[in-house]
């Protein structure tokens, strides 16, 4: 029989290189155990081999030391299955040490389970160890045995329910059970002498390695680490010279001589020169086959990494995965799920080909998404295809998978969320997704999941500062942007606003209650979304208000669409059910606008709309008004014909306390009253005179009457000063504007005056007050105040100076026009005093 010396040195080979590679692998609880692992098989693979060439100091010890490693092995190959089925159990942990480690040291003392072998030289000079067992070696056989049945039962349980897990479980099942063989078949008289249990313990190691690998836990690349590469080396350099060491001694004899010294240094020599060179080739081999991918791997990463961290729009984001994907790994397909806003599907979002088409989705409730929201890694489909999942799916959704042609499947999670789906096909040249490919993926994978984080919270915010809360509507903020965009797109073609405000909806929300009219504008607001689809955009304006934009409608398309909106709006509870809140009868006054017949600028389409609401208000509401507001001059009829109109004098109703309001004033300053009316007069001529419908007329007429209606409010002292005022006292008469929108705004039947009364000093240069407007900025009525209201201060007798001219005014007038005045406004004000339509009228003060 032999010493089978070669089998040792060929385990311990394994071991020593082995441990080399994974000391230097990243550490974690899995591959902590597997180190011990291999420290243990060391032990056992070193003594054994160091036993049979029966170096110093004895056979017994290295023996012993081999015995030792075996006990431990047993108690390491259980841990790391703990640690791999993550079914810790620190009790039993501990027991199967001391355990392990108390059979070893008794056996070491007293060799009562299994003594140390018996050496036997054979007449051809081998030797041989013979073992003689006894009944004790039973114990030995029984805490083995009992530590191989309790990594059975960690295995059972961990694939028990799970087909994949099974898969993954196969090498180490094959392993256990060849350890348990090997342990049996020791003992048998044929084998007496053969290390069948270091050679069945030595494929248990194989298994394992297959098995970290298959899931992942480590690189196959780190076996070829730095420090492996010098194992390596060592190992061939020694089996190479051990083999070919007396033609090279023979070869030195000849050249050296029969030197001993220099043959042997000269042998030395050789070893550590063919070492180096051996280390020098596979570094460089394993620098430009793994390294240098890796290396191109982590710079493609981190430029990704800082690519998709700069944007938030998800398209770039997803553009951006699909091409980092292709470029590194070329691949047939790449599709990119992302989950509807129902959550109820993943739509396909990008695809690898702009031809294909994006119609496809996968519902949530499909196998592949439970098992991606579980998994941390890629699910690979042929790992997906063995599990009874799988199996059960419908035909149909095994043909969408298959359709998918999909080999890689990778997570994009926002937390414990699945926000997307990534489909990889089949490599280009056929060949299977690597370890690095994988890793890479699953990088990928991550990184994206967080850019798509940050693109979901940055559309979420940008949704919510856009949308209207109770409607989902566009807000007021958002509707104004799109207004201007919209308005320079179109101001040389077509743009139509239609302004939609509830009629009473005070008074609604007083009778029905808040609740009833939130549900009231959530309804308004889905008929005004459902009619208005994709043709513009809708917004709530204010509590009551919606605001539509129609680009490219003309006034007649516009005016139809309001009327749908109307008719939905008061038929809103004919098919309501008793049970839900029923929306009682409800109307909406609409006003409308457009570009460029009826506004130069958005300020004025978003005033002339408005007036519009107001007049349909004032007329009745329920209705439509389309206005068509212009500071063109048109031809205007004569007073008489005027007079002969017949229609309804809306200012009429409100005429009383309009004129109680001056007559308060009248007490104070003699002067505002006669003021007020001239301007009205002066002012609502002008208004004639542009062309501007009878609404309009009647609102400049109440606003010229209110305008100064704030004076109430500034000291007499003030009012009636002689001499010219202070700095600080022209700021107090300067807060009269500002007093006026005070009072008008508790008038509810008159608060459609405030543009034109709050607006009535300010100048087309942006100098007036309190605004600071400039050019068509201020509205219409509030520039055509302005002029009546400064001629008939300079033509009338004040307390601090007498009248002025009429041509003196008129040429003030000229002078001021670009800078005051509106030019054109100044323009035809003047024609019209100069042709004698307007009679100005001079007043001097009254006399208190």
């Amino acid at each position: 029989m032999y010493s089978f010396a070669s089998i040792s040195i060929i385990a311990l080979c394994c071991y020593t290189f082995l441990l080399a590679a994974f000391v230097a692998a990243k550490k974690t609880p899995v591959v902590n155990s597997f180190i011990m692992v291999l420290i243990s098989g060391v032990l056992w693979t070193g003594g054994s081999f160091c036993m049979r060439i029966q170096i110093f100091p004895s056979i017994e010890f290295w023996f012993q030391v081999s015995l030792l490693g075996m006990f431990l092995i047993c108690y390491a190959f259980c841990w790391f299955l703990m640690e791999f089925t993550d079914q810790k159990n620190p009790f039993l942990n501990k027991l199967w040490l001391i355990l392990m480690v108390g059979i070893g040291v008794v056996n070491i003392f007293t060799g009562v389970f299994l003594e140390a072998p018996r050496a036997v030289t054979a007449a051809n000079g081998d030797t041989a160890f013979i073992y003689d067992f006894g009944w004790p070696v039973a114990v030995l056989f029984i805490a083995c045995g009992a530590i191989v049945v309790h990594m059975f039962v960690l295995m059972i349980k961990y694939y028990i329910d799970d087909d994949f897990k099974k898969k993954q479980m196969f090498p180490l099942l094959v392993g256990v059970a060849l350890v348990f063989t090997g342990e049996l078949l020791w003992m048998l008289p044929a084998l007496k002498g053969f290390p069948i249990d270091i050679l069945s313990a030595l494929i248990m190691v194989i298994c394992m390695i297959f098995t970290l690998h298959r899931r992942r836990l480590f690189k196959l690349t780190l076996l070829l680490s730095r420090e492996s590469c010098y194992c390596i080396s060592i190992l061939v350099c020694f089996g190479l010279f051990f083999y070919f060491l007396r033609p090279i001694e023979a070869a030195l004899t000849t050249l050296l001589g029969h030197s001993f010294t220099r043959v042997v240094m000269m042998t030395c020599l050789l070893f550590a020169l063919f070492t180096v060179m051996l280390y020098i080739l596979m570094k460089n081999f394993i620098n430009k086959v793994f390294i240098r991918d890796e290396i191109a791997r982590a710079n493609v990463l981190k430029e990704f990494s800082e690519t998709v961290s700069n944007s938030l729009k998800i398209d770039d984001i997803l553009g951006k995965l699909v091409t980092v994907i292709n470029d590194t790994i070329p691949v047939n397909k790449i599709y990119v799920f992302i989950k509807a806003e129902d959550e109820s599907k993943y739509r396909m979002a990008y695809s690898l080909s702009p031809l294909s088409e994006r119609t496809a989705t996968i519902h949530k409730e499909n196998p592949i998404i439970k098992e991606l929201r579980e998994r941390h890694e890629c699910v690979m489909m042929e790992d997906f295809k063995c599990l009874t999942v799988y199996k059960s799916m419908w035909e149909s959704e095994k043909e969408q998978l298959e359709d998918l042609d999909a080999s890689c499947f990778i997570a994009l999670k926002d937390g414990g969320d699945l926000v997307g789906i990534v489909a990889v096909s089949g490599k280009k040249d056929g060949s299977r997704f690597s370890y690095d490919e994988i890793s890479f993926l699953d990088s990928v994978g991550s990184v994206c999941s967080i850019a798509v984080k940050n693109s979901r919270l940055y559309e979420k915010a940008w949704y919510e500062a856009r949308i209207d809360e109770l409607t989902g509507l566009l807000n007021r903020k958002y509707f104004y942007e799109i207004l201007n965009e919209e308005f320079e797109k179109n101001k040389t073609r077509s743009l139509a606003l239609i302004m939609v405000n509830l009629d009473d909806f005070k008074l609604y929300n007083q009778l029905y209650g808040n609740k009833q009219g939130d549900f009231a504008l959530k309804k308004v607001g889905e008929i005004l979304r459902a009619t208005v689809g994709s043709s513009g955009y809708v917004a709530r304006c204010s509590g009551k208000e919606f605001g539509i934009i129609l680009p490219l409608f003309d006034t007649m398309g516009a005016r139809k669409m309001a009327e749908t909106i109307l008719k939905q709006i008061s038929a809103m509870n004919r098919n309501m059910d008793e049970k839900e809140y029923s929306t009682r009868v409800l109307t909406a006054s609409c006003g409308i606008c457009t570009v460029p017949y009826g506004a130069s600028n958005v300020r004025e389409l978003m005033d002339n709309a408005d007036m519009a609401v107001y007049q349909v208000k004032r007329s009745g509401k329920n209705g439509i008004l389309v206005t068509t507001g212009s500071t063109v001059l048109q031809g205007a009829d004569t007073a008489k014909e005027r007079e002969k109109k017949q229609k309804l004098d809306i200012y009429e109703e409100y005429a009383p306390t309009i004129y109680a309001l001056t007559a308060a004033i009248d007490t104070k300053d003699h002067y505002t009253f006669s003021h007020s009316e001239n301007v009205e007069y002066y002012a609502t001529e002008l208004a004639y005179a542009l062309g501007l419908n009878e609404e309009s007329v009647e609102i400049i007429r109440e606003a010229a009457l209110l305008h100064d209606v704030g004076k109430i409010g500034i000291p007499e002292e003030i009012l009636n000063k002689k001499a010219r005022l202070t700095a600080e006292e022209f700021e107090t008469m300067k807060g009269h504007v500002m007093n006026s929108v005070g009072i008008i705004k508790h008038l509810p039947s008159l608060d459609y005056v405030i543009p034109a009364v709050i607006s009535h000093h300010e100048r087309w240069d942006g100098g007036g007050y309190p605004r600071g407007l400039r050019n068509e900025e201020i509205p219409l009525f509030g520039r055509i105040l302005c002029i009546a209201d400064s001629f008939d201060a300079m033509i009338s007798m004040r307390s601090y100076k007498k009248p002025f001219p009429v041509d003196y005014a008129l040429e003030e007038i000229k002078n001021n026009a670009g800078t005051q005045f509106d030019p054109a406004l100044a323009e035809a004000f003047v024609k019209l005093v100069g042709s004698d339509k307007i009679t100005p009228k001079l007043v001097e003060l009254k006399k208190a």
